[in-house]
């Protein structure tokens, strides 16, 4: 035997769903009464569900809350024989009493789902997609409820009005966050490229607890196209994300998306600047310098991003990869010459200047910048190493001169400070 188990914290209500050999039982305790039904077969009620119109042969219905009970049993023909009791008092089924009580038993039956497909068409049929939209409010049952949604979404005569309606009940009556995922997987995608459904879509995205189910419904709206302004939603609900790796795993997603561009890319470095763990902003901050080579303003905010990130090694794979294809000429060099500057490492400054030295440098005052850079190295051999090895490319003028020369004095070893004026003679 398998058991389903639904808590509803909103109503207090639990509900039990068991299954076996012999049947079927559903069991509910909302805190004002007990209710059970036992059953077996297809169950079908009649058009103005006031009574039974069928039991598939040897089914059954047993029905109990707060001490009345119904029996109905279908023998091999399909005919129906009842049994009535109110609190030990036998009702006949076609008194007006029996069929009061009948009446109430159905509609707890219909509320939990029994002849769900049927109770659907009955009210579609009566008041078109308004009405079964009203009634899923009724219903007990997250699963319930999801199968009138998913009813509607099926269908092709939803206006964009009746989406956002089933959009707001996703809200405001699913409670189980797998039910909401699982349906908000289901939104035909036509719908998505209205503006106003777009933004009823995140919103209820957003009221999803679970980080791996939030994910998966982001990972569906990731597959289709968007506008700027979807987009900007798709970033607000991942920045929601609690774990860094659901939402590493969405940015990846989306910065390898065909129709990903520079315009997204300062959006997506505010996502990465709240993602706590290095090693997730790493890989992230690696894949956007592949995907395309930044302009100034996206330069200079890949190395904001970058100088937050906790270890040296880490920091200067960054800097050495952003630098590998060349420094945009509006990019801020000093920013990037303060952020080398920061590392611990002297190892690392040394190399990295050694790149930047290597690369498009276009000013009198970005050689001085890295010179003088050179200066605040700790180690002799090191600052000696570097002063060397940029005097190659080194314009000859006054101005550099100097600061080299002033660089080269704050050397402390007379040898290797011989080795590196020799480079300006």
């Amino acid at each position: 035997m398998k058991q389903i188990k639904f808590v509803i914290a909103a109503f207090g209500l639990v509900l039990f769903i068991t299954s076996c050999h012999r049947g079927n039982a559903i069991i509910i305790n909302n805190g004002e009464g007990d209710l059970s039904i036992y059953y077996s077969g297809d169950i079908k009620f009649n058009d103005d569900e006031t009574g039974i119109q069928s039991i598939s042969p040897d089914g059954y219905v047993r029905y109990k809350k707060n001490g009345r009970k119904l029996v109905a049993e279908s023998d091999y023909h399909g005919q129906i024989k009842y049994e009535l009791d109110d609190n030990g008092r036998t009702l006949e089924i076609n008194s007006q009493e029996g069929k009061r009580f009948l009446a109430v038993a159905i509609k707890d039956m219909i509320d939990v789902g029994f002849d769900a497909k049927g109770r659907m068409e009955r009210l579609y049929n009566k008041g078109g997609n308004k009405a079964v939209l009203d009634e899923v409010n009724n219903l007990k049952s997250d699963y319930v409820k999801v199968m009138y949604l998913q009813f509607l979404l099926s269908s092709d005569s939803l206006n964009k009005d009746e989406v956002k309606l089933v959009l707001k009940k996703i809200c405001t009556q699913i409670d189980s966050d797998f039910d909401k995922g699982n349906i908000l997987n289901k939104i035909p995608t036509d719908y998505l490229k209205d503006s106003l459904v777009s933004s009823a879509w995140f919103e209820a995205v957003r009221t999803i607890g679970s980080d791996f189910e939030k994910s998966n419904a982001l990972k569906y709206r990731i597959r289709q196209q968007f506008t700027n302004d979807q987009f900007d939603d798709m970033m607000d609900a991942t920045s929601s994300l609690g774990s860094d790796f659901e939402k590493s795993n969405i940015l990846k997603e989306l910065i390898n998306k065909s129709s990903y561009n520079e315009n997204y890319l300062d959006k997506t470095l505010d996502a990465v600047n709240n993602i706590g763990s290095d090693f997730e902003k790493m890989n992230i901050l690696k894949l956007l310098i592949e995907k395309d080579k930044p302009t100034g303003k996206n330069f200079d905010k890949i190395l904001d991003v970058g100088d937050h990130v906790g270890s040296d090694f880490d920091k200067g794979n960054i800097i050495k990869q952003l630098i590998e294809n060349g420094i945009p000429a509006d990019a801020s060099f000093d920013k990037l010459l303060s952020v080398i500057n920061h590392l611990g490492s002297d190892f690392d400054k040394v190399n990295l200047l050694k790149d930047v030295a290597n690369k498009n440098i276009q000013t009198e005052q970005q050689w001085i910048g890295i010179i003088n850079c050179s200066a605040e190295i700790n180690s002799d051999f090191d600052k000696s190493n570097l002063l060397v090895s940029i005097s190659k490319n080194l314009p000859k003028n006054d101005n550099i001169k100097m600061a080299f020369t002033k660089a080269a004095k704050t050397i402390n070893s007379e040898q290797e400070y011989g080795r590196v004026m020799k480079t300006m003679e």
